[in-house]
């Protein structure tokens, strides 16, 4: 096995892309984050961390991290194994880089994920602990439903501030510590490239973004209702309308990631449409 570390995005993806797309939609957040690093798109606190491990001129695992966000390993068995794991953990401890934590996500493999997560421990002063359980979820076709009173329309320069405030809300309630200036910026983000959406029913009571286009999907992420809004089926309408949307403008799929404990969510979306495709672990190091 070799490790290769790479300066340039696009000739990242170049050498790795196709190796990705062969399980496209499982590896989604790790080809939409790569594309828009590619693109000169990507929002980040220091430079990104792209290696891929490979076994003569085929990879086998790819690791991606964008600060402050952990790192990401990509690869599917039944090439991936122990092994691969074990030698990625020490050659990035060799880079001697700050990791926060580990997204354990399509190595396909629980075990696998946590063989890295094991030998971090073992070379480091750090623990580990689960920040979330999660789900990824595709969806090809939007399934027929009711729609809750409203439509869906694209967030505006008038909704910066009130949509500011829910990015806020909705990573406080998934245990991602964000200030409200970087609230602010990704709501101006989203404004800016017409990424964010809401469901109106007189007023703005829902919110959903698309986000890390791929070659031949999209994911949804964002999806928040207020407190006072929920239960009247407005974040199921806001999703199932942007992923008909999506669709509509020529994505073969959807995706979207969803936490574990969250039992309302899970059956909301499969209600949609979407059906779940591989499981993903969250850690942070401590």
């Amino acid at each position: 096995m070799k490790w290769h570390i790479y300066n340039d995005p696009r000739q990242f993806l170049e050498q790795v892309g196709a190796f990705l797309e062969r399980h496209e939609a499982e590896n989604s957040l790790a080809l939409g984050i790569l594309h828009s690093l590619a693109e000169g798109k990507r929002r980040m606190e220091g430079e990104p961390v792209m290696a891929a491990v490979k076994e003569g001129d085929e990879p086998i695992l790819i690791v991606l991290m964008t600060p402050p966000k952990g790192l990401i390993l990509a690869g599917k068995p039944p090439k991936l194994g122990k092994e691969a794991l074990l030698f990625a953990a020490n050659s990035v401890m060799a880079m001697n880089i700050s990791v926060p934590g580990v997204i354990g996500d399509p190595v396909g493999d629980p075990v696998l994920a946590a063989e890295f997560i094991r030998a971090w421990e073992r070379n480091t002063q750090c623990s580990s602990e689960v920040v979330m359980n999660q789900r990824i979820y595709r969806l090809d076709r939007v399934l027929d439903m009711d729609y809750s009173p409203g439509q869906l329309r694209v967030a505006t320069a008038e909704d910066i501030h009130l949509t500011a405030e829910w990015l806020y809300q909705f990573a406080k309630e998934v245990g991602e510590l964000i200030s409200h200036e970087q609230a602010l910026a990704k709501a101006r983000n989203g404004v800016e490239e017409r990424s964010l959406y809401l469901w109106e029913d007189k007023k703005a009571v829902s919110m959903a973004m698309m986000a890390r286009p791929t070659a031949s999907g999209v994911t949804i992420n964002m999806v928040y209702t207020p407190a006072e809004f929920r239960g009247k089926g407005y974040a199921t309408s806001c999703v199932a309308s942007l992923s008909q949307l999506l669709l509509d403008r020529g994505y073969r799929f959807c995706t979207l990631y969803t936490d574990l404990a969250n039992n309302t969510s899970n059956k909301i979306y499969q209600t949609i449409g979407y059906k779940p495709i591989q499981d993903s672990i969250l850690y942070r190091f401590i």
